[in-house]
């Protein structure tokens, strides 16, 4: 499906709820289906990546069930076989490439991993190499990655950090379920500077939910160690999704860029969960943004209406942020002066580059923008024009696109709109009901 919007948009009213949390869904998932017995999933992202994982799940023979009220019954096991299996296609999923690589190990027969993940050359290898140490092999071709498990080697695992927190997301995983009888401790050594820090953290609040004991320590370098008991056995969990803040941070934004006055409550926000993206709310009051924190409520009220709460440039180390870096560059485009994102290297190798799609987007939309190796600087802009939005079949530049265009001096159109079920499945209704002009053509 297409999509037109009609701009300018005036102002935005009303209250949204967003969707559960694609980090926090991937893991749990994945995590029921590794805990013998059943367990609950309530309020999931179902769409998108998560669906790939989902899918990844049922073909090794997991049972995963809907029932009313977004809820999902899960029953899991410790064996899995791969014996009728040729090869899963991953897409696009980083995440899933990497935790089910990680996995492997624990299946018999191994995993033929393919998909577009492989095609775009997205890293992987220090994660294979680790898995290497531990006892596989795997053959890396173009479109995939064979990966079979010929021994158990339980040593400490050294690995960068400045490339994918994923990495060590899908090693967290494994780690705790290997049988090391005769080492019944393992560690991870993180090499370099971790990038993208509070997806870990999230992937040990999950890990944790789900009965797995891990200390995190921190050395002379500042560098991080995982110390792991081996032989541990994941439990099973009634366990509900929190809310996304990377999908709130674009109806938060939404808000605060409007022209005219506006008010919009985004709800069923936990402050206490370790998501980094929550920092929208506070890096938007830096820049002079009227919002209104309601922890008794779990809720933040946006009060738009950038005359009367005009935005200052300012500088954004995005290395723990860099799912709002899209929409962060978008409010750039507003803001007074120049803000200038920076530390956000990793992004070169997300679901696109999305420092060169951001920048390419806002060129074409009038606005000044000077593209780094690891950021960008964007300089305020007084109008913004309509274009043809190229996502590049990723939703977080689709979904801050659509943001900038609310706001330009003529429409805009983005095709296969639908990308945005990745991590946001209403997005576009939920436009709509806050009073955004929009048609769909199929």
């Amino acid at each position: 499906m297409d999509l037109k919007i009609i701009a300018p948009t005036d102002s935005l009213n009303g209250q949204i709820t967003p969707p559960g949390s694609k980090s926090y869904s991937h893991r749990a998932f994945i995590l029921a289906a590794l805990a013998p017995g059943v367990s609950i999933i309530k309020n999931p992202l179902v769409s998108g990546d998560v669906e790939v994982t989902i899918n990844i799940l049922k073909q090794l023979g997991i049972k995963i069930l809907p029932q009313e009220q977004n809820m999902y019954i899960i029953t899991g096991r410790e064996h899995f076989s791969t014996s009728e299996i040729t090869a899963i296609d991953c897409y696009n999923s980083g995440t899933s490439v990497r935790i089910f690589s990680a996995l492997a190990l624990l299946v018999e027969g191994g995993l033929k991993l393919t998909g577009e993940f492989f095609r775009r050359n997205r890293p992987i290898k220090p994660l294979l190499e680790a898995l290497r140490k531990l006892g596989a092999q795997y053959s890396l071709q173009e479109d995939g990655v064979i990966i079979t498990r010929k021994d158990v080697f339980c040593k400490t695992i050294a690995i960068r950090g400045d490339i994918s927190s994923q990495f060590i997301t899908a090693l967290l995983i494994l780690l705790p379920l290997l049988d090391c009888s005769k080492k019944g401790l393992m560690e991870i050594n993180i090499t370099t500077k971790l990038v993208s820090y509070p997806y870990v953290k999230i992937s040990l609040d999950v890990l944790r939910n789900f009965g797995i004991s891990i200390i995190e320590e921190t050395n002379n370098n500042g560098l991080l160690r995982y110390i792991i008991e081996t032989g541990q056995k994941i439990r099973t969990q009634e366990y509900e999704i929190p809310v996304d803040f990377s999908s709130a941070s674009f109806i938060i934004a939404a808000a605060a860029l409007s022209k005219g006055d506006s008010h919009v409550l985004v709800k069923n926000l936990d402050f206490q969960n370790p998501q980094g993206d929550k920092r929208i709310i506070e890096i938007l009051k830096q820049m002079g943004a009227k919002i209104q924190i309601n922890l008794a409520e779990r809720s933040v009220l946006v009060y738009g209406n950038i005359s009367k709460y005009p935005l200052k440039g300012r500088k954004i180390d995005c290395k723990n942020i860099p799912d709002l870096f899209p929409i962060l560059s978008v409010v750039g485009a507003f803001a007074q002066g120049t803000t200038h994102l920076y530390n956000a290297k990793s992004l070169r190798f997300k679901e696109s580059d999305r420092i060169s799609a951001m920048a390419s987007e806002l060129k074409k939309m009038g606005v000044s923008t000077e593209e780094q190796e690891d950021g960008l600087l964007i300089h305020h802009t007084e109008e913004l024009s309509g274009c043809n939005i190229d996502h590049r079949k990723d939703h977080r530049i689709a979904m801050a696109c659509a943001v900038a265009a609310l706001y330009a001096s003529s429409e805009s159109t983005i095709k296969n709109i639908e990308i945005v079920k990745d991590s946001y499945p209403q997005f576009v209704e939920d436009l709509e009901s806050l009073g955004v002009h929009i048609e769909r053509k199929t």
